[in-house]
């Protein structure tokens, strides 16, 4: 083979790869990709990770793209679709996670969107549930929110790992700072590079990564590895620290502070192991052998409850519900998020707790 021959079919082959990467690009920007959950630039204003205000986003799972919503993110950076404006009189904050952020749900289907549907007297219901978000985040933001919007009440959804996760965290998220006052730190949001802020936009790097949720990580299956070995291995029964302690009761003593509401209109709404609600198994069987994350949850309710916070635990919830045969609380295996009939439910429960 010549040099010329080897360089023209080179040549040829990489126009092959282009032309059909450019088809696939072409064909999935006309499906509903997951796209429009980007992080925004800092803002001095607000400079913890929200997505980029006023935009749109669509949300799908999986290679079949199950699932479809599509919403807006508001003129804070959050799903919501109004924006929010400060000072609002009977205002309720909610937080949480993914699980708040709920793009799998449609919005009057959230806790935050159906609570005015359970409570007799409306009142402004402002989400600031954040992907990515741990227990840190709540007290990091709890200041911003209250200088902005001076809430009435507080809900917070607290979910497996919300605490152990909360010892690492990416740009514009809390983290654990044990032994300072106070004990959490914000890692600074970044300036995205416009070739980085281009190949997020891509179509086929939106599927991969969102859809098919394939990352570096996953290629070499490093984490995916541990976490089979995790979930086939047995019961590891944990203990927490003296330093967990010391955060959890930080935690439940000063979120109010934070606020600068009484311990009593501060809610906070545990999800459960709903696996366990669907294998039939009792609270107390779930307890017989808890990992740190589960317990340092079961730990936060108690001194949660003993500084006066109100707790909602969901496990009798969802279990009268999944036992009267209305039908699952999540879309697991596919999607373990609450579906709308585990939100409606919380949002019930909030209800009755303001309404009181």
């Amino acid at each position: 083979m010549t040099l010329t021959t080897f360089v023209t079919r080179t040549l040829a082959f990489m126009a092959g790869i282009g032309g059909t990467l450019l088809l696939l690009e072409g064909a999935l920007r006309l499906l509903p990709v997951l796209k429009g959950t980007y992080a925004a630039d800092p803002r001095a204003s607000w400079p913890v990770h929200t997505m980029i205000p006023d935009s749109q986003f669509t949300y799908s799972t999986g290679w079949n793209l199950q699932n479809i919503h599509r919403g807006r993110i508001n003129n804070y950076g959050y799903v919501a679709p109004f924006d929010y404006s400060p000072g609002s009189e009977g205002t309720v904050a909610v937080f949480g996670d993914s699980y708040v952020e709920a793009q799998m749900n449609d919005y009057g289907d959230t806790l935050q969107g159906a609570l005015n549907d359970y409570l007799k007297t409306r009142r402004t219901v402002l989400n600031f549930g954040t992907a990515g978000a741990e227990m840190p985040d709540y007290l990091g933001i709890a200041p911003l929110v209250r200088r902005e919007f001076s809430p009435q009440w507080a809900v917070f959804v607290i979910t497996l790992g919300d605490f152990t996760r909360g010892f690492a965290a990416g740009p514009g998220f809390f983290k654990w700072q044990p032994g300072h006052s106070p004990p959490v730190k914000l890692v600074p949001e970044i300036h995205r590079s416009d070739l980085s802020k281009w190949m997020r936009s891509l179509a086929l790097i939106r599927y991969l990564r969102g859809n098919l949720s394939i990352r570096p990580d996953e290629l070499i299956r490093l984490r995916r590895g541990a976490d089979a070995a995790a979930a086939s291995g047995p019961c590891r029964d944990e203990v927490l620290s003296k330093q967990d302690e010391e955060l959890l009761e930080y935690f439940a003593r000063e979120l109010p502070v934070a606020l600068g509401l009484p311990p009593d209109r501060v809610i906070l709404v545990f999800d459960s192991d709903r696996k366990a609600i669907y294998a039939g198994k009792t609270r107390a069987e779930t307890q017989k052998c808890q990992a740190r994350p589960a317990r340092a949850n079961d730990r936060l309710q108690q001194l949660a409850a003993r500084a006066c916070l109100r707790v909602i635990d969901s496990y009798p919830v969802f279990k009268q519900y999944f036992e009267e045969r209305h039908g699952p609380l999540d879309r697991s295996p596919v999607d373990g998020h609450w579906n709308a009939a585990a939100h409606r439910l919380m949002a019930r429960e909030v209800a009755r707790i303001i309404e009181r």
